[in-house]
């Protein structure tokens, strides 16, 4: 697909409601679909507050984000980057994104790498060590969560692997929302691919999130740019932007990887 139309989805949690938190993006993401999304981009931590992970009854709620998520992607032909959620598994809590593909099934698990040290998530999540890649409608795909987008490693390593787009799902807080957009900007243009980030913008009486999600291309220009109020739009992203950026401005196609490796 040489256009793909994305949406996304920003939106306040509800404290401690899951099932309120998922009706409400089932009911945008349907929208979206029905706007001609093909691909719909859910932020971090939705199904609950941030952060309240003590609760043990996650194997449920897993079942059902699963179901639900797939039976929507299945009925749009569409494929979900359903945000991430607090999931249990053998090795403990995890901050995972699961992405699912337009028959309804789950493409890619990818569990946060890069585990924040505030906020209590050190305690109490365990970090991710694999690569979030998947190919969505013909376009080679990174998934990143959040934090991940201030490791340029990470991202050159997704790009390297052979990504053109960026999908970070985030729960940024208001106070440090520039630093959301510079980096998200930065990897745009440090690797001339597109950039997604969707975040949160629910207010809390310990962290307040700010929003503002944007599309960056490979140019490094903001093509869509939210405020930090609920909202859900669609961007347009043309692949051959990639390729153009790339030979306008040869960064990429210049870099001495065999050069690197000598300082390391």
């Amino acid at each position: 697909m040489d256009v793909l139309p994305v949406a996304l989805v920003q939106t306040a949690v509800f404290r401690k409601s899951p099932t309120s938190n998922l009706e409400v993006l089932l009911e945008e993401t349907a929208r979206a679909a029905k706007n001609g999304a093909r691909v719909v981009v859910l932020p971090e931590l939705w199904n609950q507050a941030f952060l309240t992970v003590e609760r043990e009854d996650t194997e449920g709620e897993e079942r059902r984000v699963l179901l639900e998520f797939s039976r929507l992607a299945r009925r749009h032909e569409m494929a979900v980057i359903a945000g991430s959620v607090a999931m249990r598994c053998r090795e403990g809590l995890v901050n995972r994104c699961y992405v699912f593909g337009p028959k309804g099934n789950v493409i890619l698990t990818y569990d946060k790498i890069h585990v924040y040290s505030s906020f209590f998530q050190k305690d109490a999540f365990k970090a991710g060590t694999t690569l979030g890649i998947c190919d969505l409608f013909g376009w080679k795909t990174g998934i990143l969560v959040c934090f991940d987008i201030e490791f340029p490693e990470l991202c050159r390593s997704l790009a390297e692997n052979g990504v053109r787009l960026l999908m970070v799902v985030g729960a940024w807080p208001a106070e440090h929302i520039r630093i959301w957009k510079t980096m998200i900007a930065a990897r745009s243009m440090e690797n001339q691919i597109f950039t997604v980030g969707v975040n949160r913008c629910d207010r809390g009486p310990l962290v307040q999130f700010g929003g503002r999600s944007l599309a960056v291309d490979p140019y490094g220009e903001t093509i869509l740019e939210l405020d930090d109020r609920p909202a859900t739009e669609i961007v347009r992203l043309r692949k051959e932007l990639v390729e153009k950026a790339r030979k306008c401005n040869a960064v990429w196609f210049s870099r001495r990887a065999e050069v690197y490796r000598k300082w390391r």
